[in-house]
């Protein structure tokens, strides 16, 4: 039973496992994990539903448990730029741990889809309960970043020319 969130749906071991080998939490020790399972909220997505789009508030981070996601961006009236397209393990929303803005993408589960979430308020507490964890993270989601700026700066490029 979790502490923190004792009317929590309990986690099962492949979400551990999920977790475990997901590039987030890499080098996380299993006590570690264990003190912050009960933060993650699973949910699952029919086929076609958007997850959010770009001007709704960011207000947490998504790990693909099974399907795929893809995220776009709007480009034109009414026409969307493919950007990512999403699996098992990979993670979407790492924004919305860092900032309280807006969503600058789409997200759309392109097949049915299992996904573990983290509410911005819950990474606060994952901060406190495991900081090494907390910052490990906030590395991993800033070269993140950083790759995909290079990335969309060098697309950006490619449609000017």
């Amino acid at each position: 039973m979790c502490l923190l969130y004792p009317e929590a749906k309990w986690i099962d071991m492949d979400n551990f496992e999920l977790l475990q080998k997901t590039v987030l939490f890499k080098g996380s020790k299993k006590a570690e994990l264990d003190t912050v399972m009960g933060l993650f909220q699973e949910r699952q997505i029919k086929q076609s539903t958007t997850i959010f789009t770009e001007k709704m508030p960011a207000e947490a981070l998504y790990i693909i448990k099974s399907g795929t996601v893809k995220i776009t961006m709007m480009v034109g009236e009414g026409e969307e730029m493919g950007l990512l397209l999403l699996g098992p393990g990979e993670f979407f929303g790492e924004l919305s741990l860092v900032q309280e803005d807006v969503r600058l993408v789409n997200a759309r589960a392109e097949t049915a889809i299992d996904l573990l979430l983290l509410t911005r308020k819950d990474f606060q507490t994952l901060l406190v309960l495991e900081p090494r964890m907390g910052v490990r993270m906030l590395t991993v989601i800033t070269k993140l970043l950083a790759m995909r700026v290079k990335v969309y700066n060098e697309r950006l490029k490619e449609l000017l020319l």
